[in-house]
């Protein structure tokens, strides 16, 4: 929770900053929006270590393998990525760069999906 509160308040004081400087100085506002994503990233790797430890400690437990597990990791990574990139490039009016970032992701998440789809199949083929 205090992880999430100090994000917020960051992202709004960024975002406020952002905008007093947009109208004179769209690159500093870029600037800065971009230094503010790093930070608040920056900010949430603890987490996101501890997050693979408790994925690790649920894959143990189930008795999963790890190629069952590290596509849905992937991508959501890839998604997160995706995301990020394609607003920046609408923040600096670049829509149709954003449109192409959104299809690489989309590209990149089904190819690395693409194992788990298989052994899911090869899963339901041996049951039957």
């Amino acid at each position: 929770m205090e992880v999430i509160v100090k994000c917020a308040g960051l992202a709004l004081l960024a975002a406020v900053v952002c905008l007093l400087i947009k109208r004179s100085n769209p690159e500093m506002a870029f600037s800065v929006s971009s230094a503010a994503i790093a930070v608040l990233l920056l900010g949430t790797l603890g987490l996101a270590a501890s997050l693979g430890d408790m994925v690790r400690s649920a894959r143990n437990i189930l008795g999963v393998s790890s190629t069952l597990i590290q596509p849905v990791i992937k991508c959501v990574g890839i998604a997160a990525v995706t995301r990020i990139a394609s607003e920046l490039c609408r923040d600096a009016s670049q829509s149709a760069i954003a449109a192409a970032v959104e299809i690489a992701g989309t590209l990149c998440a089904a190819a690395v999906a693409m194992p788990l789809l298989l052994s899911m199949l090869e899963m339901i083929g041996g049951m039957v």
